[in-house]
């Protein structure tokens, strides 16, 4: 199966880029086929679910997403596990560091890789690299709530973590790099419950 560009042309470019792509790809029939698409170029990022241990809970933000004002239940606000853009110079865990201490006020010391994913590839090349890390109260050294510089204006909670797992279920969480984080979370502790 084979594909060929035929014409790209950016029709946007401000924070992101947009791209009317013309191409040809090979079809399953084995025929090609002559489409064109939209592109929306975005920065690697990075999403790091933040485990309190001393106290059970999940380190979590709230903000507004305009993005999600149309389908909210809850007017574009949104509750998420930590992330941001991986700046040009840093590597995904640094960057996860980065914005753990930015957005939580935590210094977490190591985070484990999970996966990298494409949330949106049908229209996007956008790609999340998911981290876990730990942290205990001894490591909150900043208040957190992001950096007033880059707009941001963030809420931290922290949330027993089986509760937050409930609502991932209910509909209530609907961030799908929190929600990807929380399942391999609750899936990780049933299997260390099942252990001998």
């Amino acid at each position: 199966m084979d594909y060929k560009i035929l014409e790209n042309r950016r029709i946007f470019q401000e924070f992101f880029r947009v791209d009317r792509v013309t191409l040809v790809h090979d079809c399953f029939n084995g025929k090609p086929l002559e489409v064109v698409r939209y592109h929306l170029e975005r920065p690697e990022v990075v999403a790091v679910i933040l485990e309190n241990t001393d106290r059970g809970t999940i380190v979590m933000v709230e903000q507004f997403r305009f993005s999600s004002v149309k389908t909210s239940k809850t007017n574009g606000w949104t509750l998420e596990i930590i992330g941001g853009l991986i700046d040009h110079d840093e590597t995904p865990e640094a960057c996860g560091k980065r914005e753990s201490l930015e957005e939580s006020g935590y210094r977490v010391k190591d985070l484990e890789y999970l996966t990298a994913f494409y949330p949106s590839f049908g229209v996007s090349d956008e790609l999340v690299h998911l981290y876990y890390g730990q942290v205990t109260d001894q490591d909150k050294v900043e208040a957190g709530g992001g950096l007033a510089h880059e707009h941001e204006d963030l809420r931290v909670l922290e949330i027993p973590t089986e509760e937050l797992l409930a609502k991932t279920f209910t509909g209530e969480l609907t961030d799908a790099k929190s929600m990807i984080a929380l399942l391999w979370l609750g899936l990780k502790k049933q299997q260390a419950r099942a252990r001998p």
